[in-house]
């Protein structure tokens, strides 16, 4: 999730994604409690429509969005919400609405899900997904979970969850000790049957660096967001400070707070360098008020017309003075793209690996009624060179779809070919 808000001056990304990436990248929304979610009554649902409205219609932002749609998408879904008892089947189905808007970085949180969010540890099978043509293709699997240990694999497309297609991570919602059985289809083609029990797992993961032989590092880094720590970041830079060559991981990293990807840029490229403009809604009133109150939609446009961008700042150490590329997939989304499209942008870092997920919109959450949660985007973004990168995905410069077994990375021998290369 590229989550951001300039108020808090952070931002989340989603793309939060977090537990979920808007489209960018979706994620199982696990449980936190052991006990059933009472039903849903018909003044709990309505109080909480009406708060969602005016958030939705009045605080949400994008350039070009009709967001006072609103109302209308929802009556396309109304004998869902009306029907749905459970906060699962209710969510469901406002997130089904929330889709026809077609952007990244919104979507509608239930109470326990809202609870999760902000911890380092949930319920469920372990495992993040985003949905596509055949079911869901897992995007990343923590080691210490029930999929984990179960030899469920980054790469598996999950095409039957209780005999069921799924339409998103979602369905893997549960209670602990809960059981659930996925039918897998592995890279190799064969299909594989798992039957996970749910429970606590750690989602935090600890980013990374190894050596490629003497000259070159490769440093993993998972997210923007929950588990991102600058004192650790700062540390693994610092340790690859002798490299020749940085290989910047960032596949399947969803995104995060704006200030941590800002305290990463600048450990690579020079103080005040300027990356891009968030274009929010002050910036659509301020080109307004400048050409007599002529509504300009086009966020190019107005990252043009913007006076503020956003720009790197000094950090306790040096940026990396080595040659860097960096490696994306689908999973990457948000913080993830900004950063790529920065480095090829300003040190022309090679990017290796499949095409980004195309979601950059910077976000916030907001409370509503009885604990649920409303992530919604204020700000698009354009990069320096004016680049859009919401719906226009980061197309590698060397693509490679073959995934790591063991020690064998093709993503990184390319990179590291490219880079020796030039």
């Amino acid at each position: 999730m590229l989550g951001a808000t300039f108020r808090a001056r952070a931002l989340l990304a989603a793309l939060s994604l977090t537990l979920f990436v808007a489209p960018a990248r979706a994620q199982e929304a696990a449980k936190p409690t052991t006990t059933e979610a009472p039903a849903l009554s018909k003044e709990v649902k309505e109080e909480v429509l009406a708060e969602l409205e005016k958030i939705v219609t009045k605080q949400a932002f994008v350039p070009g969005v009709d967001l006072v749609k609103w109302p209308e998408f929802v009556a396309k879904q109304r004998e869902a919400i009306d029907k749905a008892e459970k906060d699962t089947e209710f969510t469901r189905a406002v997130n089904s609405a929330l889709r026809d808007f077609g952007i990244s970085h919104i979507r509608f949180i239930n109470p326990r899900a809202a609870k999760t969010r902000r911890q380092t540890t949930t319920i469920g099978v372990g495992l993040n997904g985003r949905p596509e043509d055949g079911g869901v293709r897992v995007t990343y699997v923590f080691p210490k979970s029930p999929a984990g240990e179960a030899g469920v694999k980054e790469g598996d497309l999950i095409t039957l969850v209780d005999g069921k297609a799924p339409e998103s991570a979602a369905i893997l919602t549960g209670e602990d000790g809960t059981e659930v059985i996925l039918k897998v289809k592995g890279a190799d083609g064969q299909e594989r049957e798992h039957k996970l029990k749910r429970r606590p797992y750690s989602v935090s993961r600890p980013d990374t660096l190894r050596w490629i032989g003497d000259d070159a590092a490769v440093i993993k880094i998972h997210s923007f967001a929950k588990g991102y720590e600058r004192n650790a970041i700062q540390q693994l830079l610092t340790d690859a400070s002798k490299a020749k060559y940085l290989v910047l991981d960032l596949r399947s990293n969803g995104g995060g707070a704006v200030a941590n990807l800002q305290h990463l840029l600048g450990l690579l490229l020079p103080p005040e360098t300027e990356v891009g403009t968030f274009v929010n809604r002050r910036t659509a009133e301020m080109y307004a008020e400048k050409n007599g109150g002529k509504v300009e939609n086009d966020p190019i446009l107005l990252a043009k017309d913007a006076s503020r961008r956003y720009r790197t700042r000094r950090q306790p150490i040096e940026p990396f003075k080595g040659k860097i590329a960096v490696l994306i997939n689908r999973g990457s989304a948000s913080a993830s793209e900004i950063c790529a499209s920065a480095l090829r942008e300003h040190l022309s870092a090679p990017i290796v690996g499949t095409r980004s997920a195309g979601a950059v919109l910077a976000s916030v959450f907001g409370r509503l009624p009885h604990g649920y949660e409303i992530q919604y985007p204020i700000s698009d973004y354009v990069s320096k060179n004016g680049v859009r990168l919401e719906k226009n995905p980061i197309l590698p410069d060397v693509e490679v779809t073959e995934r790591a077994e063991g020690d064998k990375d093709p993503a990184v021998e390319k990179a590291l070919e490219r880079l020796r290369s030039k």
